[in-house]
């Protein structure tokens, strides 16, 4: 089972991680997602973010832009990050299991991944 989470913002992905409030926690067995469920972060620090992601067993993080310091930390707590995504949450299902990604219409204008 792979478990991903996703920052969002009303119905779509979160432009910002950092100040976002709200997790969409997707499952996936194989080639189909199997279960939803949404996290709220707001009485959350940044800090206090990343042990809630390894607590719930997350492997795939997807946002918008993000901090470079939580961006160092989900790197070396080996979570596989995909930044720079915008767009509809409701299809990211489908594009992570198509590994659609690197289309133009989800990717976040302007922004240039670090290193």
């Amino acid at each position: 089972m792979i478990r991903v989470a996703i920052s969002v913002f009303i119905s779509r992905i979160s432009r910002v991680f950092d100040p976002c409030t709200r997790l969409l926690i997707i499952d996936f067995d194989q080639t189909k997602e199997i279960k939803r469920q949404e996290i709220y972060l707001d009485e959350l620090s940044l800090s206090e973010r990343l042990p809630i992601l390894q607590k719930l067993n997350v492997t795939i993080f997807i946002c918008g832009a993000i901090s470079e310091a939580i961006q160092n930390m989900l790197r070396t707590s080996n979570n596989c990050l995909i930044a720079g995504i915008a767009g509809d949450s409701d299809k990211v299902s489908a594009v992570l299991l198509a590994n659609r990604f690197d289309e133009a219409q989800f990717q976040m204008r302007g922004y240039k991944p670090r290193r």
